[in-house]
């Protein structure tokens, strides 16, 4: 049925520009041959007028008439050379309707989104990411594209997401030859690229380059994580524990913290300890009577403030919207206002959740509020409800 429509699309589009070139001809012809007509009856009423008014003998009349009739019996042979002359015209109308149809569907076949119709739209999409990254592959090996460092990062991390270890490495490879070493990340994604491309070269090629990060870095994910696998190959079970705990640290999605909780059980050791942790967890939810007042695009502030009632900004924030509740999450030091005065440096929190109607961080009238407390020494989920309006 689509190609169907698109044919009769295209047959639509082609008549639209070859119907004018065939059709002004018979118009032409039509119209030049009415004119010699009434120019010929004309020409005799004035010819029979000529003679009853005695301008003309009858002998010159006679002579007029033969000399009007020989011009009319010429006219159908201008219109057979007029409709010759039209038959160029109609071959490049038939010739447009034919270049149209074939150009238009050779530049659908090449630019067009048909193969979201042939084989979907996943795999129509993963056709068009594949076509991207084989043309900056291409344009990055060209002269003007070999020092693009930000390219070749980007190419790196294309390939490790198709699983073209190989290819990452030698894109990584490029860009840690432009950035000079200098920047940790990018040593990483070589390091992992390294690693996946050939196991057999993590302990003496690819580990060296993560400690190398962790010097520079020592929060860097992906070094922590290799760097304990190390620690680990090497016997230093401690080292491992303490590098993936620190990955922890960083509250990290909850898949990813499963199997990195599972990997330090496994070393025998034991996932960070509530009193080492740097977030917390909460359930926030608004009364349902107070809902039903709120569009569902107004702003939610959830923060946490020192128990002790220090003044300054909130330690952490999260900006949310009422449509978004109720909520399980986490505030962690990833969240803090100010770098350096995070969560994890206090025994105690207030945890506050506030429905801004006007959208702004400063507490108004009419603002709606729940409240509750977090106490490190427990390390206990906090459940808070919104349900009282500011005064």
């Amino acid at each position: 049925m689509f190609y169907l429509m698109a044919m009769l699309m295209m047959l639509l589009a082609g008549a639209a520009v070859a119907l004018p070139l065939w059709r002004p001809n018979l118009a032409r012809r039509t119209g030049a041959a009415t004119a010699n007509r009434e120019v010929h009856a004309a020409r005799l009423r004035e010819l029979q007028e000529d003679l009853e008014n005695g301008r003309l003998s009858p002998e010159d009349h006679a002579a007029a008439r033969r000399d009007l009739e020989k011009d009319l019996t010429a006219a159908p042979g201008q219109d057979r050379e007029s409709s010759v002359a039209g038959s160029p015209r109609r071959l490049v109308a038939l010739a447009m309707l034919v270049l149209m149809l074939a150009v238009g569907a050779s530049l659908y076949g090449i630019y067009g989104n048909w193969r979201v119709g042939a084989v979907g739209v996943e795999a129509a999409s993963t056709q068009a990411v594949l076509n991207m990254v084989a043309a900056l592959d291409q344009r990055l090996h060209t002269p003007a594209g070999r020092d693009d460092l930000q390219g070749w990062t980007m190419l790196g991390h294309s390939y490790m997401i198709m699983g073209r270890y190989a290819d990452a490495l030698e894109a990584f490879g490029h860009a840690r030859s432009l950035s000079k070493d200098a920047d940790p990340q990018i040593l990483s994604s070589y390091a992992e690229a390294l690693t996946l491309s050939d196991p057999s070269a993590f302990m003496d090629r690819a580990l060296p380059v993560f400690e190398q990060v962790l010097k520079a870095d020592p929060h860097n994910v992906q070094a922590l994580w290799y760097g304990g696998l190390g620690a680990l190959q090497r016997g230093d079970k401690g080292l491992a524990i303490s590098r993936w705990n620190a990955v922890l640290a960083q509250n990290p999605p909850a898949d990813y913290r499963a199997y990195i909780e599972k990997a330090i059980t496994g070393a025998g050791g034991t996932p960070a300890t509530v009193a080492g942790r740097t977030y917390v967890e909460l359930h926030v939810s608004l009364t349902p009577t107070l809902a039903k007042s709120l569009a569902p695009d107004t702003t939610v502030f959830v923060y946490a403030q020192p128990k002790d009632g220090a003044g300054g900004p909130p330690l952490a924030v999260r900006r949310l919207q009422v449509k978004d509740l109720p909520l399980d999450l986490r505030l962690s030091d990833r969240d803090a206002v100010i770098p350096g005065r995070t969560i994890s440096g206090y025994a105690d929190l207030q945890l506050t959740a506030r429905v801004s109607k006007t959208g702004t961080a400063v507490p108004q009238a009419g603002d709606l509020v729940g409240r509750g407390e977090w106490l490190k020494a427990t390390g206990k989920p906090v459940t808070i409800t919104i349900d009282t309006v500011l005064k």
